[in-house]
């Protein structure tokens, strides 16, 4: 008996010791904690490749938090800085000093928090506002922290060949119908030198518009890259993905696309399929579009005050879309899914705020003409502020603008156009156009015309003998940053001119009688040019194709030089 009470004690605590025993006055291991979600934001966006959609969630931290809460931090820094009596809310006094919020980068007006104060003053509305109170008015007033825009299309890439050679409307550019370029274009040939410009072959443009700025993404057909982000966006996104990957191909209530269409599991697919039918309607989809199960994650880091280099990772990759060796975290990535490549970049602009103010520090002096050390209401025109007004300047009413004044002001636009990252989308493919023009000069010659399907046939990606828009236009290239300063949107808006107007230089090879003959600079002499007889054009004419190249010109002169 004694041996067995012996034998219960060691086994008492070896239980003991290995947790498996609890006496019953102890208490149990807390359970394991489960981390936090990080603060960072989530943005879901769509992409419409050509073989399915894909579902992209880019998650955003700067300075190692979201932005909204960049965004408190901001609104606790302009109580800080103009509650004077330091009771830690500001009262509508003291708001008048605050210089105007600037809404967003494509708005043309301004909010003062003052002129807005019972918008403002609203939990409680006490006639005092808090950080809570201000953080939240901020967060309403600039709206979606995340901002996808469109750069211009370059106007080269704006010239609709399928419109005007694909004659069967079959999306395709056969090897027939490109055959048939010169004949069928020579109609538009308006100035009658032979060659095709820009304004001549999208006759309906008006030359007078330059480029713009980039626009706000639309959810055109046109435009692959949708951003989720409310109501409206969703279903306008679930309508186009309807059209575009459904085999009915219409928006109706019949459409509906199964788990292998949209590329997703089964079993997610099923947590939207209410009427049990293995497939998502318009209703279900747009449920799902909701909080879509993304194809990839990107990890995207910015820096706004702290040091450091942004960064990109890719934690989720379903589809196979990133090379190994690309997938590590780094200032750029390659994508390639769907029929469609993209090549995202991460960049940082923390010089841009000190550079910005170091600008309009500059203008300030040179407006001040007369050197008083302020700008009247005449010379705070010579700034070229855009969408500011001199009475949002002058926050006291003197009727002079302080350089102090000026620099309250470009702070604070400053820091409305950093509480928000923008992922600007540029075309990176090629125009029909743009492949057929071989020198680069804006203008379609006849022996760019004569040459389109060779010029091409690289793009043939199927081997079918045509060529269709998304063999030649599926690459884009995405920049993600933190929203520019005033003066660095200027810059990009104005920088690179965007042109149709044709490059002609004259011909810098081939013999002086060539050169003097090829009048509309082509490289090329025309039997038109040709001032001489039809049987000697005939003969310099080697290869028979109705023109005389400079090289075939300098055969015929070499020759020439070697009977004498």
């Amino acid at each position: 008996m004694d041996d067995l009470c012996t034998t219960a004690g060691r086994l008492a605590r070896m239980l003991a010791l290995s947790g498996l025993l609890v006496s019953p006055g102890s208490v149990s291991a807390a359970p394991p904690e489960i981390p936090a979600e990080p603060d960072r934001d989530v943005n879901n966006l769509v992409l419409l490749a050509p073989a399915h959609p894909v579902f992209l969630q880019i998650r955003i931290q700067v300075d190692g938090r979201g932005l909204r809460s960049v965004r408190t931090a901001y609104a606790a820094q302009l109580v800080k800085q103009y509650d004077k009596n330091g009771d830690g809310v500001l009262e509508k006094d003291e708001a008048q000093a605050i210089p105007p919020l600037v809404k967003s980068p494509t708005a043309n007006d301004t909010v003062a928090i003052a002129e807005r104060w019972e918008a403002v003053d609203t939990n409680p509305a006490d006639d005092r506002v808090s950080v809570e109170e201000l953080a939240a008015y901020v967060d309403r007033l600039f709206g979606n922290p995340f901002l996808l825009s469109l750069k211009p299309e370059r106007a080269t890439q704006t010239v609709d060949m399928f419109a005007l050679l694909d004659f069967n409307r079959d999306g395709r550019l056969s090897r027939e119908e490109l055959a048939a370029a010169r004949r069928v274009l020579g109609r538009l040939d308006f100035d009658d030198d032979e060659t095709l410009s820009i304004d001549e072959l999208q006759p309906a443009r008006n030359p007078q518009n330059g480029p713009g700025p980039a626009a706000v993404a639309g959810q055109s057909t046109e435009q692959p890259f949708l951003l989720l982000d409310d109501s409206e966006s969703i279903a306008a996104a679930a309508r186009q993905i309807l059209q575009r990957y459904s085999k009915i191909g219409s928006t109706s209530q019949e459409s509906r696309l199964s788990h292998d269409a949209l590329r997703i599991d089964e079993a997610v697919l099923n947590a939207y399929d209410t009427d049990r039918d293995g497939t998502l309607d318009f209703a279900e989809l747009s449920k799902f579009l909701s909080s879509p199960a993304p194809h990839m994650v990107i990890e995207a880091q910015l820096q706004q005050t702290k040091p450091g280099r942004p960064k990109l990772a890719i934690t989720v990759d379903k589809l196979g879309s990133v090379a190994r060796e690309a997938a590590l975290t780094a200032e750029k990535l390659a994508v390639a899914t769907g029929g469609m490549s993209v090549e995202l970049r991460v960049q940082g602009n923390r010089g841009a705020i000190s550079d910005n103010r170091n600008f309009y520090k500059t203008k300030f002096n040179t407006a001040d003409t007369d050197k008083n050390k302020y700008l009247s209401e005449q010379e705070f025109a010579a700034v070229g502020l855009p969408n500011a007004d001199f009475k949002s300047v002058d926050r006291n009413g003197d009727g002079m603008i302080l350089v102090e004044e000026l620099m309250a002001y470009i702070d604070q636009e400053s820091a409305s156009s950093q509480s928000r990252v923008e992922l600007s989308i540029s075309n990176d493919g090629k125009s029909v156009f743009e492949v057929m023009d071989a020198n680069l000069d804006r203008r379609l010659s006849p022996r760019e015309l004569a040459h389109a399907f060779d010029r091409l046939r690289p793009y043939d990606l199927n081997g079918d003998e045509a060529i269709t828009a998304v063999e030649l236009a599926g690459r884009f290239r995405g920049l993600l940053e933190l929203g520019k300063p005033v003066l660095f949107r200027r810059q990009a808006n104005m920088a690179g001119a965007n042109t149709t107007a044709p490059v002609v230089n004259a011909p810098s090879t081939g013999p002086d009688w060539f050169r003097r003959m090829d009048r509309n600079r082509d490289g090329d002499v025309s039997l038109r040019e040709f001032l001489g007889p039809l049987t000697v054009f005939k003969r310099l004419d080697t290869d028979g194709d109705g023109l005389i190249s400079a090289e075939e010109a300098g055969q015929a002169a070499d020759s020439s030089a070697g009977g004498r």
